[in-house]
């Protein structure tokens, strides 16, 4: 069958996401990662004849920054782990970090990505802010490099996660056995389309099921407690924690 091509200033964002919709190329590739790789490939081919050699960029070829900013660590609130930072931690990190120019990686898998991505930016939340959880550490990085950067679209990769020693100290919480919580989703990178999503927590802040709204003609159920199941050949990165408001645990130390 014919590939789609890209249209005379056609966006290359506004490309992938009609290529990734094609009916024809969701029947003939129903797998989203090798769909994604094919109109990609159509879409390189199609650059490659039309730049310069040499050319200065602000923007990738899919119009994107290459910034992917999100919170590191969160303040009174449980994390995967069970463990829960108060905004005084959460500021000893951020800080350590930054002085102790500690590594990064994917996966915990310990290779050092320092030639893939760089920070440039990291900060505490503060009250009000219109992004970001107060309290919140926050890290900006730049992805160099484009095999990282293509696993960000896709939602592959899709949140910060840390990996210290530490030192704990015993508390008790008081939670609901379970509860729902709601919110809206993040835009999805190519055309901006978001969903209301809702999930049922247990004690631990795990979900036990959940799902979003419809948009675009389509849902997302919720299996994770960062991203919702893929659907439509991708997923929404989701902050339930963006919903409360203050802290929802009564602790005290034991």
């Amino acid at each position: 069958m014919p590939l789609p091509k890209p249209n005379p200033g056609e966006a290359g964002k506004e490309f992938l996401s009609r290529c990734m919709k094609d009916a024809k190329m969701v029947e003939e590739y129903p797998d989203s990662d090798q769909r994604y790789a094919v109109c990609q490939s159509q879409l390189s081919s199609k650059r490659s004849d039309e730049d310069p050699k040499i050319r200065f960029l602000k923007k990738d070829d899919l119009g994107f920054e290459r910034l992917v900013f999100a919170e590191v660590l969160i303040p009174d609130s449980l994390n995967t782990y069970g463990d829960f930072h108060t905004r005084e931690s959460v500021r000893e990190f951020a800080y350590g970090f930054m002085l102790n120019g500690f590594g990064i990686d994917v996966n915990h898998d310990n290779d050092d990505l320092s030639d893939m991505v760089t920070v440039v930016e990291s900060f505490i939340a503060r009250d009000n802010d219109p992004d970001f959880i107060p309290g919140s550490w926050v890290v900006g990085m730049h992805v160099d490099n484009d095999e990282l950067w293509h696993a960000v679209l896709r939602g592959d990769v899709n949140g910060y996660s840390y990996e210290a020693y530490v030192r704990k100290f015993d508390v008790e919480l008081t939670v609901p056995d379970e509860r729902i919580m709601y919110g809206e989703t993040e835009p999805d990178p190519f055309d901006g389309h978001v969903h209301g999503f809702y999930v049922l927590l247990d004690d631990e802040d795990r979900p036990l099921l959940g799902g979003t709204t419809a948009a675009n003609n389509h849902t997302h159920t919720i299996s994770d407690h960062t991203f919702t199941d893929k659907a439509y050949g991708h997923s929404h990165i989701f902050n339930y924690v963006k919903s409360l408001e203050g802290s929802i645990y009564e602790k005290e130390e034991a």
